[in-house]
């Protein structure tokens, strides 16, 4: 026994900590203070006694390499928020999820040939077309505020089936018109007819656009509206109708009617277009509710079936809305918001955009402090017993959407709060609870300062915010295998003559068995770097490099912290926190030795390590019990085969919230509910000559994220008359030829084409565009419009101030309406473009990617037809694309689908390489892998049970399954290959080391998951339920499904070959 030590000086004091255990102290007699087994040769890395040199240093110096690392965290924390943070574009860090795409495929090659050219020459012509212009007040969109309407579950009439759902209906939009205030605000109608001395004052805000228009129509003949519903009743009439009005009702391309028409047919479609005409011009939502109202639905039903005439009534009716079934479960509407607020004569583009934020946050405020209220009660499921109601509004969402994010970050603090007790809980500790939630947080800006400094990786995706829950989960497992090796060391004699033999066998124990972990995890996360996505690649790369700098924090910072905690709290804290001034003496180790010597190797380990090693083993070491596991396991990963089998990419809008979310639930009516009307906005797919594709050279997005190439210009390129006739032609054709209905969206029965040329040929002809009429009727055909190349010069840049007859105010100019289309950069038309609407497609929604590749293909076989036609004028091949990233997501939902596969697999091999070379067991680094594959295939059938579908969300996680999954097989794979004797001696010694560890690892992952359940963004929901599946898995299978395997096999590890110990 040692003898009894007397009180001691400070500065003895402060020895003691630095350097607790002398490496030999001549008092002590080598019975109580026995020489360690020499069990390494010394090298540079270790002593003479076999002990790690860096490990004596921690244990002699700790405070002060304590606080040296967290001093170091802290400046790389300070530096980071100065050089990333202060510099990054208001103060937003992370790169704008913009223009996402793999820079090598055709569609984005497309896309960005048009794209960036469009961008250089508006650039080059902005200032010039700006100088003196005027912005009447009001006259432009500045935002939209959208009402979404839905029958009660118990209306089976629909939202226009009772006076009181249309009133109700009608309250929505109350709110605003019956406010004189809003008049300061509007959209005001510009094509509204004023006296020569009026002025944008006098001008009545634009109407909403809703059916409700109908039904509050200043004025209603109920007669008339009879007679013409008896005239479309009549069996043939409406065909009729459709094929004539678009010569005798609008006067447009008479020319392509069948000879001898009959005169009756004839006056018929004039006669009854004249009535409907004069029914809608009363449509202004002035009057009071149309007695009979039913009237008003029947009309409509038979309207939409008209091509000229239903874009005044498709826009409000749902899909199942017809003749046959006049009931419409939805309804919808729009008020029009307008700027700028007052007649703005045009300025720099700083200057404008000040203008507009400015004008924005007035139009917010007012809107917050005047109406939001009101909506808010308008939208309670309470307000109405027969309709639903709900809205948004550009101005208002992304407070709506920073509301749901504060609320989502305050359901993942709970996540954290969790780990921080859980680690508390097992280190007995809270200066070590806080020790390992510091090394935790801070794993992220450290990381981040290499990865963004260091590396010079400018792209930082908003994806890298999971990496702190990554972290968090990998991170406080480390900390548990460190913290139960330094636990379980108390139990081995021969490590317990001083603390640094103890540390260094803590330290060997755990640093190897975390590296393998680790180095498996980071090398799952890089396989991210095999899809062509930046943002992926981005997160991947960051994430393993917080996974590096967590396991060199737990192996330095924590290290240390835990020999501070040996000095001083260990069985000395009160609470687990304070505790008297000085060094505990005599020492932890000391103590823990006396303990081993006279327990006589019977030291009884703690409950949970006892359960594991003698239950669960035990349990594992039973054949039946193995028998039993292994028709369970089977029986599971047959159904999760079959399920996983069934997994297919998703056929409907992804959802970004919850779907039961007001927001989410108006945005899928939206999406799923209406057909696409005539007053819809498709998306527009540009057919433009006098472009190259464009140069990628030096393109890396992750370098460079604002680099996507340099445009380039057909140099042959000639808009020639006869170029000109070419693209008139095909213009003419996609409007009116009936192949291309379904693909190109109608408005007044004609396809919406977006060609300049009609209109430069009018100006051409008449050198004004004053009158619309003869504009749109086409009457400059019968002259020579076409304009010849050297006249453009002169001719363009006025074309450009005119006023577009095509616009739906009368204020849009030629250069605002064909800004995409005209390649005109002041000089030179570097280009010239067409542009078609989409009947599908709309430039919001996420579709699935079988419809969007479904419209595309189709855009493109036109896009091949007309190399034959168009541009063997033009010359030059023609770029097919759209400018709302619908072509290159479509591609990226097909790269989601290829990396999820491809990334797993690659992890999945990964593992197995890096078992294979640090156990050098075969048997071991296959099992494993096997075991991997098993979570793998679990949680894909399992995602299919809760019915999800292959989205960009689900495609993501299913890449990152094996970096997640690695942990737990891993640990016990090194436990077991470490230990000594037969199989089952193995499976005690690894259950009794490491099965606490990895219980605590699984409790806290799967229990921090449990609060992003109940997220409303969608991916921090997903992810919640996707990260316990694969903890669950991970765990159950490891411990359950390998160690069981390892038992029934009985294997033997061969310590001097290894590689052949099968």
């Amino acid at each position: 026994m040692p003898k009894e030590k007397g009180s001691i000086s400070p500065k003895e004091a402060v020895d003691v900590e630095e350097a607790v255990v002398p490496a030999n102290d001549e008092e002590q007699s080598e019975e109580s203070n026995p020489k360690p087994t020499l069990t390494h040769q010394p090298s540079f890395f270790t002593d003479n006694r076999g002990n790690l040199k860096v490990v004596n240093l921690v244990v002699r110096r700790p405070c002060t390499i304590f606080t040296f690392i967290i001093v170091l965290c802290i400046v790389l924390s300070f530096l980071l928020q100065i050089i990333v943070f202060r510099a990054a574009e208001n103060g937003n860090p992370f790169t704008v999820p913009e223009n996402e795409f793999d820079v090598s495929d055709e569609r984005s090659i497309q896309y960005d040939s048009l794209r960036l050219a469009q961008e250089e020459v508006e650039e080059a012509r902005k200032l010039k077309e700006r100088a003196g212009q005027v912005t009447p007040k009001q006259s432009e969109l500045a935002d939209i505020m959208y009402w979404v309407f839905e029958a009660q579950p118990s209306n089976a009439a629909g939202v226009f089936g009772s006076r009181e759902s249309i009133e109700a209906m009608k309250d929505g939009f109350d709110i605003f018109l019956e406010d004189s205030g809003f008049r300061d605000f509007c959209l005001f109608d510009y094509q509204q007819q004023l006296g020569p001395n009026a002025t944008s004052d006098d001008r009545e805000c634009r109407a909403p656009l809703s059916p409700l228009t109908m039904y509050y129509a200043s004025s209603w003949d109920s007669e008339k509206v009879a007679a013409v519903i008896d005239n479309l009743k009549v069996p043939g009439n409406i065909e009729k109708f459709n094929t004539l009005a678009l010569c005798y009702v609008q006067q447009l391309y008479c020319d392509r009617l069948e000879e001898n028409v009959d005169p009756s047919d004839a006056a018929f479609t004039m006669a009854l277009g004249a009535n409907i005409s004069s029914i809608t011009s009363t449509w202004d939502m002035k009057g009071d509710l149309v007695e009979n109202f039913t009237q008003v639905t029947e009309l409509a039903s038979y309207l939409i079936q008209i091509d000229v005439f239903k874009g005044f009534v498709d826009f409000g009716f749902d899909t199942e809305f017809s003749a046959e079934n006049p009931v419409s479960k939805f309804s919808r509407g729009i008020i029009f918001w307008g700027g700028p607020m007052e007649d703005n004569k045009q300025g720099s583009e700083e200057e404008m955009e000040k203008l507009e934020d400015s004008e924005d946050d007035i139009r917010k405020d007012y809107i917050k402090e005047n109406y939001l209220e009101k909506m808010d009660e308008q939208s309670k499921k309470s307000t109405h017993s027969t309709i639903r109601s709900y809205y948004f509004m550009t101005a208002i969402i992304g407070d709506v959407i920073l509301n749901i994010v504060t609320k989502d970050a305050t359901l993942a603090i709970f996540s954290f709060v969790f780990v921080f007790l859980w680690i508390r809980l097992n280190t007995r500790s809270w200066f070590l609870a806080f020790v390992g939630l510091f090394e935790i947080f801070f794993s992220i800006p450290v990381a981040w300062f290499i990865f963004t400094v260091i590396f010079q990786i400018k792209y930082f995706a908003t994806l890298n915010s999971l990496a702190i829950f990554v972290v968090a989960a990998i991170g406080a497992d480390d900390i548990f295998i460190f913290m139960d090796a330094y636990k379980q060391s108390q139990y081995h004699l021969d490590i317990l003559c001083d603390l640094e033999t103890r540390m260094s066998w803590v330290y060997r124990r755990t640093g190897v068995a975390m590296a393998i972990t680790s180095a498996t995890t980071c090398a799952a996360f890089l396989c991210t770097l095999i899809t062509p996505l930046t943002s992926i690649q981005s997160f991947g790369i960051f994430a393993a490099v917080v996974i590096f700098i967590d396991y060199v924090l737990v192996m330095t910072l924590f290290c240390t912290a835990v020999v501070i905690y040996h000095n001083r709290y260990e069985n000395n804290a009160r609470f687990g926190c304070c505790c008297p001034c000085g060094t505990v003496t005599p020492s932890n180790t000391e103590k823990a030795r006396l303990a081993a010597e006279e327990s006589d190797g019977e030291m009884k380990r703690d409950r949970v390590s006892e359960f594991f090693r003698t239950k669960v083993s035990s349990f594992i070491q039973v054949p039946l019990h193995r028998i039993v596991l292994f028709i369970l396991f089977s029986t599971w990963l047959g159904c999760a085969i079959w399920q996983a089998t069934m997994l297919e990419a998703t056929k409907e809008n992804e959802q970004f919230l919850d779907e039961n979310h007001p927001l989410q639930k108006s945005f899928t009516i939206l999406g799923s509910e209406f057909p696409t009307a005539d007053d819809d906005l498709g998306l527009k797919v540009y057919y433009a000559w006098g472009l190259r594709e464009v140069d990628r050279s030096g393109v890396n997005r992750l370098l460079d994220p604002e680099n996507y190439g340099t445009p380039q210009y057909e140099p042959w390129f000639d808009f020639s008359t006869e170029c000109q006739s070419a693209i008139l032609d095909l213009s003419d054709d996609l409007k009116t030829n009936p192949k291309y209905k379904d693909l190109i969206k109608r408005k007044n029965g004609l396809g919406q084409v977006y060609n300049f040329v009609e209109e430069l040929a009018a100006f051409s002809v008449n050198g004004n565009l004053n009158d619309c009429d003869y504009v749109r009727t086409g009457g400059w055909r019968n002259s020579t419009w076409q304009v010849e190349p050297s006249n453009l010069a002169t001719v363009i840049p006025e074309f450009l101030q005119e006023k577009s007859c095509y616009s739906d105010d009368g204020t849009e100019t030629i250069s605002g309406r064909y800004q995409t289309e005209i390649g005109w950069d002041g000089t030179t038309l570097k280009y010239a473009a067409i542009s078609v609407e989409s009947a599908v497609l709309d430039p919001f929604g996420l579709d699935p990617e079988s419809l969007t590749r479904r419209e595309y293909d189709q855009f493109i076989a036109i896009g091949k037809e007309v190399e034959e036609t168009v541009s063997r004028h033009c010359f030059g091949s023609v770029i097919v694309t759209d400018l709302n990233e619908k072509f290159v997501f479509m591609n990226n939902q097909s790269i989601y689908v290829q990396s999820a596969l491809q990334s797993s697999i690659l992890g999945i091999c990964i593992a197995f390489a890096v078992l294979l070379i640090s156990t050098r067991v075969l048997h071991l680094a296959l099992f494993a892998s096997i075991s991997i594959t098993c979570v793998l295939v679990s949680v894909v059938g399992t995602m299919v049970m809760l019915g999800w579908q292959l989205g960009s969300i689900e495609s993501i996680l299913i890449g990152i399954i094996a970096g997640f999954s690695v942990d737990y097989v891993v640990h016990l794979a090194h436990a077991y290959e470490i230990a000594s004797g037969d199989c089952y001696e193995r499976l005690n010694e690894a259950f009794s080391d490491l099965g606490i560890s990895v219980f605590n690892g699984m409790v806290t992952s799967v229990v921090a998951s449990i609060p992003l359940f109940f997220c409303q963004l969608q991916f921090f929901a997903k992810f919640g339920t996707f990260l316990c599946l694969t903890i669950a898995f991970s765990w159950v299978f490891a411990n359950f499904g390998f160690m069981s395997v390892l038992a029934q096999l009985k294997i033997p590890v061969n310590p001097k070959n290894k590689c052949f110990s099968l």
